[in-house]
């Protein structure tokens, strides 16, 4: 009974409405042609190497995944009207593994961007003359030191970072939603329900074998997607009763 409760306490969120006001399936359809269009920039720049641009390893294999992405939302984008549970589970974890890959090359960028500005700052100091020639003087002769404000422009640019970094977090968890939403109402519709999955509180698993999405290369594809976090896929409405009771409680005991 604790673990359970536990588990629920520490379950990813699960959106209900894109920004409060739209459907998941809105909202998974503008944040994949954002990313559809974000993701575009990368065939310009494989397009750059046929005219001699030099890029760095990190450049092309950013680039490189831009493609590859691209290729992904093409397969997937039809099925999210659809309601396709393969591709929107495809789509989910793409998006995920994206967020995070470019959270890192971000984070790669980032870094040698400050390292080479400390470079600069470095070698300014050391060749720059007496700190009086840099003195400003004033229409009214008076004399300032200008400031650098490279300090604020670098706490800025992490802040925005930051930001773009949390939004991706979300529109992440709102893809992942709608799959899930996806998977359990195909679940209702398509599969029967064993004593099994009764018991555990969770439902069938749609890409089983002998189930009906567990054929094929699609069907192992399936299983090793679901498997990564089936207790958040295939979470019934068990579980979400007893956190949604859990989190009531809490609220209604801070209340007192």
């Amino acid at each position: 009974m604790i673990s359970s409760r536990s588990s629920c306490r520490l379950r990813l969120p699960r959106p209900r409405s894109f920004l409060g006001f739209m459907s998941l399936q809105t909202g998974t359809e503008l944040v994949s042609l954002a990313l559809l269009f974000n993701k575009a920039t990368g065939i310009y720049g494989l397009l750059t190497l046929f005219t001699g641009f030099q890029m760095s390893i990190l450049q092309f294999t950013a680039y490189f995944i831009s493609i590859a992405v691209i290729a992904v939302l093409a397969f997937c984008l039809p099925h999210i009207r659809k309601g396709t549970p393969f591709q929107n589970l495809l789509l989910a974890w793409v998006y995920a593994v994206d967020t995070i890959v470019s959270g890192l090359y971000t984070t790669a960028f980032a870094t040698g961007w400050y390292m080479q500005l400390k470079e600069m700052q470095a070698t300014v100091a050391s060749g720059a003359p007496e700190e009086e020639e840099f003195q400003m003087v004033e229409p009214r002769g008076e004399t300032t030191t200008p400031v650098r404000d490279d300090g604020i422009d670098t706490a800025f640019s992490m802040v925005l970072i930051i930001g773009f970094t949390l939004i991706r977090i979300y529109f992440s968890l709102v893809i992942m939603a709608y799959a899930r939403a996806v998977i359990l109402r195909f679940v209702d519709e398509r599969v029967p329900e064993s004593d099994e999955d009764d018991e555990s509180g969770s439902a069938p698993n749609p890409f089983a074998e002998g189930a009906p999405l567990g054929e094929g290369l699609e069907g192992k594809i399936g299983r090793y997607m679901i498997s990564v976090g089936k207790s958040y896929w295939l979470g019934g409405r068990k579980e979400d009763e007893e956190w949604a009771k859990d989190v009531h409680s809490k609220f209604r005991s801070s209340r007192r």
